[in-house]
């Protein structure tokens, strides 16, 4: 009851205003959602063959310099984890073998991660941060 008092007291053009700053909220929330990137398969350019311990290194040296920490390893697979500011963290697992790699989504915190229809949706960023991972010349 207090609640509503409260908002009929602003009137009819403040609380028209109050459902507008409310919508353009949520609206703004909603934006910032993109379908995730499936990012594919990268294959290895090296002149020579690489073992499976020189991809590894590579991996973690390029996340690393990028800002991202191994979380976990196996073989074959290196969990790297981003924290952006202690804000938002995702953490993929980048799997490989000689002839290449792939990066795929495990989890997140604070990025809108949702599946949508079938459709798995994460804030935009996390598109930005994955295509720099994959394409970082170290890798």
């Amino acid at each position: 009851m207090k609640t509503r008092k409260s908002i009929s007291a602003l009137g009819s053009s403040g609380a028209l205003a109050l459902v507008l700053a409310l919508a353009l909220q949520s609206t703004a929330a909603m934006a910032r959602v993109a379908d995730l990137y499936e990012a594919p398969r990268v294959l290895s350019t090296s002149a020579t063959p690489l073992e499976g311990v020189q991809m590894r290194d590579r991996i973690v040296r390029g996340g690393q310099a990028l800002g991202w920490a191994v979380t976990l390893e196996a073989p074959g697979v290196v969990e790297l984890t981003y924290d952006k500011n202690g804000k938002h963290q995702v953490t993929v697992a980048v799997r490989y073998d000689t002839a290449g790699y792939e990066v795929t989504y495990v989890r997140s915190f604070n990025l809108n991660y949702a599946e949508v229809d079938g459709v798995r949706k994460i804030h935009p960023n996390y598109n930005r941060w994955i295509l720099n991972l994959i394409i970082d010349p170290a890798l």
